[in-house]
């Protein structure tokens, strides 16, 4: 495939960009890559294999604060792991952590990159089929009684009197058929 800008090269990266809710995909070859998308890939990028941690490596290099290198507070010193020693920035160039701790480590500085990239640092979209939360397979876990118990108690809180009375009568209603048939 072409490239898109300048209709010469091949295409080597497939770029989507969503801003403010509107989709753009362009698949621009190596030049034009590095002229118009939204951030740099920095030199020689395109000289190693492309990888999605290389990719996101120099996304979160191009995200920091103005004069702000590595998301740190000013006067602050930049991160680096307990464990290994790697600093932020040889994150960054490396694009890989150096071990598990580094996660850890950095997590405060990739909060804040992701959430200026996505507006986020949390996922609300779509789920794979049948993924469950923690707090949901509790819940599932839960007796209808208790359940219910959960209900009544946010109904109140909520003033829904009128709610609430029908869930305590239910409560009820279940505990007298559970006397029964023990």
């Amino acid at each position: 495939m072409l490239c898109d800008k300048c209709k010469k090269n091949e295409a080597k990266l497939y770029y989507t960009e969503i801003i403010n809710g509107e989709k753009k995909e362009q698949h621009l070859c190596e030049e034009c890559a590095l002229e118009y998308t939204s951030f740099s890939m920095g030199s020689g990028m395109f000289n190693k294999e492309i990888t999605l941690g290389n990719l996101l490596s120099s996304i979160l290099g191009n995200y920091q604060a103005p004069g702000n290198l590595h998301g740190t507070e000013q006067g602050e010193k930049e991160p680096s792991c307990k464990n290994c020693g790697m600093t932020y920035s040889e994150f960054l160039k490396e694009s890989r952590f150096g071990c598990a701790e580094c996660y850890e480590s950095f997590q405060k500085v990739l909060e804040k990159s992701l959430k200026s990239i996505q507006g986020a640092d949390t996922h609300n979209g779509k789920r794979p089929k049948g993924f469950e939360t923690k707090t949901e397979k509790l819940v599932k876990e839960l007796s209808e009684i208790d359940k219910l118990s959960i209900k009544l108690q946010d109904a109140v809180e909520k003033e829904e009197f009128e709610e609430a009375a029908r869930i305590r009568d239910r409560i009820r209603q279940l505990k007298k058929e559970e006397m029964n048939n023990a």
